[in-house]
């Protein structure tokens, strides 16, 4: 004989308060990552052709700066200085040891400003450093 109150088993329901949780910052995150990767490619840059180019993945800690054909360095949409620019690779290196450079560079540009870019790589000691090209194909198709 059994005393008390009869006990029911609820049905397990979901909660919905962590799932919105969740798919709103899943939603930031997209939309974060994809404003910085089109800020750096953003700048209307004409980028030159190789045989050999080939599109890489992006690593942590790597930057993008853009060479305008006025000569002017432009990182995350900043215009920057020599100096300027070497105090942030210096932090970078700092930051990210081993970390990369990749050089988009018009195909206009002044070679001098290319290579101020290249002597500041190599006093902050990123060795990584790489510029961007586009395939024959691409361009042709254009």
């Amino acid at each position: 004989m059994k005393f008390g109150k009869p006990t029911y088993e609820s049905e397990d329901t979901i909660q919905l308060a962590p799932l919105i949780d969740i798919v709103f910052l899943t939603l930031v995150f997209f939309m974060t990552t994809a404003v910085y990767t089109s800020l750096e490619s953003e700048i209307d840059i004409a980028l030159p052709t190789a045989s050999s180019a080939v599109t890489s993945e992006r690593t942590r800690g790597e930057i993008i700066i853009n060479l305008r054909n006025d000569g002017q360095i432009v990182l995350n949409n900043r215009e920057l200085s020599i100096p300027e620019l070497q105090d942030v690779l210096n932090r970078v290196a700092e930051n990210f040891p081993g970390g990369a450079v990749i050089v988009r560079g018009d195909r206009d540009a002044n070679l001098g400003r290319a290579i101020a870019i290249l002597n500041c790589c190599r006093n902050a000691d990123i060795q990584n450093v790489s510029f961007a090209a586009l395939t024959e194909e691409i361009e042709g198709a254009q």
